[in-house]
């Protein structure tokens, strides 16, 4: 009985053995050693690896960890397995069963080319390769890793998700502290502004014309003052008028679009009214209390969710990150975002353990026409109605409306008009309301007795799908309705799609007229667009009725059907293209009747670019059905001072040329001269930035001071910066009344010792006109001094230290300086401010010793040839 089980036991180690072969009867390698792995999106780590010859082996699993390549467990819990480097390229490499998987193909895995150790399985570098496009080159002498990879690493893409992240709590640790307000709205009882002008000369076969636009805006009793010139010169006659000539002056409030105040802006001359429907033209005045600044945030839309645990979720809105948080240990997130008026896209971006991608992405509308909640809006016009150009009404017209935000997502209103221009009743209500509705809805209702009543909803879905609707029942006894309406009603659906990858797009679009003749007409539009390779298609056809269907034996009447198909072309902007045809856009369209059952017109065009600024077309069109041809040329160049076009159409009867200049000039208060720009400046704002060195430390340029020429300055919000010869800065398209923080790059100085007092501050863009911003810099300031120790009551150098140096109100230090060994340091490069030096409390604590004094104090000042602080010593003593 015994020799049967003894037997049994043997025959039962034999089995094990074999079957436990790749594990316990592996070759054992010649040796082990730590391999020194410097890669930039890793650091300089340490690698452990076992050589067999002068071949080492790589640990797999500490690898992919360092490398962020998602891996799990094989089902005998030796091997790894995932998909890298594209969801479908499966791989797994188990060395109990010896089967290794390369994107999704299985082969067997070669026992000379893997070695399973205590703490990892080690591959042959041939495997990384293979599985993971990874190459490996080890340096035996020097015991070095160094690495290749045929795909972008998940570490780099994560190191570049923590430098945006990093960025982004930056900004709003500086948005935190705001930039002081050094340059605040200063009004002007009179300040020239600037003028915008469009001059454009015709010659045809049937004579000449001379057409002139002025647009002057300054400033003047604290206001924005603006007026519009036209004049045109036609066989020697001048017909000329003004219009538009407004002033406006704008309280505080009125540039606070985040508070609700009584009284924004006041306003006279020529206005018009804010009526719902029709806007009527007076010469009067007008008040209000909405912000001439249009508010940005609305509410705060809660985005939450579940997902794979520990997943990173970033949030962006319009495609730029915001926020960013890790899911719990149950897969749950949320944020708080900022819901902004306009078409707001909110997405969420999820990074899994496992390095998998999720997109979500949600679509919300807010209009401008919504309130937060508990603000109250308001209008209120009177004045003499305008009816031409140069005729006044005699009797008062007057219009109010009020606003009230009910909650973020429901604003209601009513208003009246009042006035013989309005029709005629004494008085005309209106009523309206908007709101939203599950976030993404929207649906807007104005009542106006006597005229109509309407209804509108809409909605835009995250993929650009939208909907819109719109129905409206009219009075038709009413003086504005003009055709006749009862009631009409359309709808406005566009839906994207993709074709070989390419984003297409389907529109179709219905309206039913009801007409108080019991007639009706239904109108609709159908589109279509995609593309093929560079090549953009488009088919539209519209069909259904023209005006006023009256004649009930001829309901057809009107009748129209067209169908226009559309093909443009661009050329890539490729090395191998010869550079006069890069970019090149060609179009050409044919248009077809369906009524006449025969074609309509035939069009060509060609645009290209031409040196840089300008840009040639040359088009032609061929109405088919009248026999007319034209052809035309032309040419548009931007110069920095002004906009030239030029253009010459020849007709089948008769020709026509034009040479048009549009542009404006700027009054510059730095240099006392007036400075041209190709864009219009009106209703908008400008700056001069002149940087210069301030050798007499008063703060405020001197004639003589050095002007530093350098572009070395940035602002929050876009805006042309241009540098002038005299090497001022000079910045334009801001918007009046809005505020700006303006940062000073540094490195962007010529001299790397130059400095302002201030790296940041805020000012406020004036209306029409320029304001003058000088910023004077000086040397930075050197530090120097001394640690000390003292041992056996002598004072002696301590080297190697490390040194905090931080400015006044920051939390972390901006500098790490080491102490020399004799105890000596130095700063140079300080801007002008107070600082606070320290010991790293970490040495302090492991040697047992404390300063004194514990922090050193002191400031650097703003002189012309730099501040030279020395003597700054800090002695270390043995605790007691």
């Amino acid at each position: 009985m015994n020799s049967l089980k003894v037997l049994l036991s043997g025959i039962l180690l034999i089995i094990m053995a074999g079957a436990f072969k790749p594990v316990f009867a592996q070759q054992e390698p010649d040796g082990e050693v730590l391999l020194n792995f410097n890669y930039p999106a890793v650091g300089n780590v340490y690698l452990n690896g076992v050589f067999f010859g002068d071949v080492a082996f790589l640990p797999l699993g500490e690898v992919l960890s360092l490398l962020y390549i998602p891996t799990e467990r094989t089902p005998s819990g030796k091997g790894l397995k995932g998909a890298y480097p594209f969801k479908n390229d499966i791989w797994s490499i188990d060395p109990v069963t010896n089967q290794l998987t390369i994107k999704g193909k299985s082969e067997t895995l070669e026992a000379d080319k893997y070695y399973l150790g205590e703490l990892d399985l080690f591959l042959h570098p041939d495997y990384f390769q293979r599985i993971f496009g990874i190459t490996f080159t080890i340096n035996t002498y020097a015991l070095s890793v160094s690495m290749k990879s045929d795909f972008t690493l998940p570490v780099e893409e994560r190191r570049k998700r923590e430098a945006i992240r990093k960025q982004l709590q930056q900004r709003s640790s500086q948005g935190a502290l705001a930039a002081p307000m050094l340059y605040d709205r200063e009004r002007k009882a009179l300040s020239l502004g600037v003028l915008d002008y469009n001059v454009n000369y015709t010659a045809t076969n049937l004579g000449n014309n001379l057409g002139m636009s002025f647009n002057a805006g300054m400033e003047f009793l604290g206001g924005d003052l603006q007026g519009n010139y036209v004049g045109n010169v036609n066989n020697r006659n001048l017909l000329n008028n003004f219009s538009g000539l407004r002033w406006r002056y704008v309280l505080p409030g009125g540039m606070t679009p985040e508070k609700n105040v009584g009284l924004a802006s006041i306003s006279a001359g020529q206005i018009s009214t804010t009526s719902f429907t029709n806007s009527a033209n007076l010469v009067g005045i007008s008040v209000t209390n909405n912000p001439v600044i249009p508010r940005l945030d609305l509410d705060v839309f809660v985005i939450d969710g579940t997902t794979v645990p520990d997943s990173e979720v970033e949030l962006l809105i319009g495609g730029q990150l915001v926020d960013f948080t890790r899911a719990d240990e149950v897969g749950y997130y949320r944020f708080n975002a900022p819901v902004t008026y306009g078409t707001v896209r909110l997405s969420t971006r999820i990074y899994t353990p496992q390095g998998e991608v999720i997109m979500q992405d949600r679509q919300i509308q807010v209009p401008f026409t919504f309130l937060p909640k508990g603000f109250v809006g308001y209008n209120i016009q009177a004045g003499l109605p305008q009816f031409t150009l140069d005729s006044l009404g005699t009797s008062l017209a007057t219009h109010a409306d009020i606003s009230y935000g009910i909650s973020n997502a429901l604003t209601v209103r009513a208003g009246a008009d009042q006035g013989e221009i309005f029709g005629e009743k004494s008085i005309y209500p209106v009523f309206g309301l908007s709101a939203r509705l599950f976030q993404q809805y929207l649906l807007n209702v104005d009542a106006l007795p006597d005229r109509y009543y309407r209804a509108n909803a809409s909605v835009f879905y995250a993929d650009n799908t939208s909907i819109n609707a719109q129905f409206t029942e009219y009075n038709p006894n009413s003086a504005f309705n003009f055709r006749g309406q009862t009631r009409d009603a359309n709808l406005n659906v566009f839906y994207p799609f993709k074709i070989a990858g390419k984003f297409s797009g389907f529109r179709a679009t219905g309206e039913r007229i009801w007409f108080n003749t019991g007639l009706g007409v239904n109108n609709y539009q159908l589109d279509f667009n995609t593309q093929i390779n560079r090549v953009i298609l488009r088919f539209n056809y519209r069909g259904g009725a023209r005006g006023f269907v009256s004649d009930p034996e001829n309901p057809a009447q009107n009748q129209f059907g067209l169908f226009t198909s559309s093909l443009t072309y661009t050329l890539p902007r490729s090395p191998g293209i010869p550079v006069y045809v890069r970019g090149l856009f060609l179009r050409g369209q044919f248009r077809y009747s369906t009524l006449f059952d025969r074609g309509e017109s035939v069009s060509f065009l060609l645009s290209q670019t031409l040196f840089k600024n300008g840009r040639f077309t040359l088009g032609y069109d061929k109405e088919l059905l009248r026999n007319l041809s034209q052809f035309q040329v032309g040419f548009l160049y931007d110069f920095n001072s002004l906009r030239t076009s030029t253009q010459f159409s020849k007709r089948t009867k008769g020709y026509a040329f034009q040479q048009g200049f549009s542009g404006s000039v700027a009054y510059d208060p730095a240099g006392g001269a007036l400075i041209p720009s190709n864009r219009d400046q009106i209703t908008r704002s400008g700056a001069t930035v002149r940087l210069f060195v301030d050798t007499n430390e008063n703060g405020v340029y001197d004639e003589g001071e050095e002007v530093v020429p350098a572009k070395a300055v940035r602002l929050d919000r876009s805006a042309n910066i241009l540098i002038g010869s005299d090497g001022i800065l000079r910045i334009t398209q801001l918007q009046s009344y809005w505020k700006y923080r303006l940062d000073i790059d540094v490195a962007a100085l010529p001299n790397p010792n130059l400095a302002p007092k201030l790296k940041s501050f805020s000012f406020v863009a004036e209306p029409n006109r320029f304001r003058q911003i000088d910023i004077p810099l000086y040397q930075t300031g050197i530090i120097d001094g001394f640690v000390l120790i003292e041992k056996n009551g002598v004072q002696q150098g301590q080297g190697g230290l490390r040194l905090e140096l931080k400015r006044e109100g920051d939390s972390e230090p901006f500098e790490i300086l080491r102490t020399f060994s004799d105890g000596s340091f130095y700063a140079y490069g300080l801007l002008p401010g107070r600082y606070m030096l320290r010991v790293d409390a970490k040495q302090l604590e492991f040697m047992q010793v404390e300063s004194v004094p514990g922090e050193l104090e002191f400031e650097i000042k703003a002189l012309a040839d730099g501040d030279y602080l020395e003597g700054l010593n800090l002695v270390l003593v043995k605790k007691e």
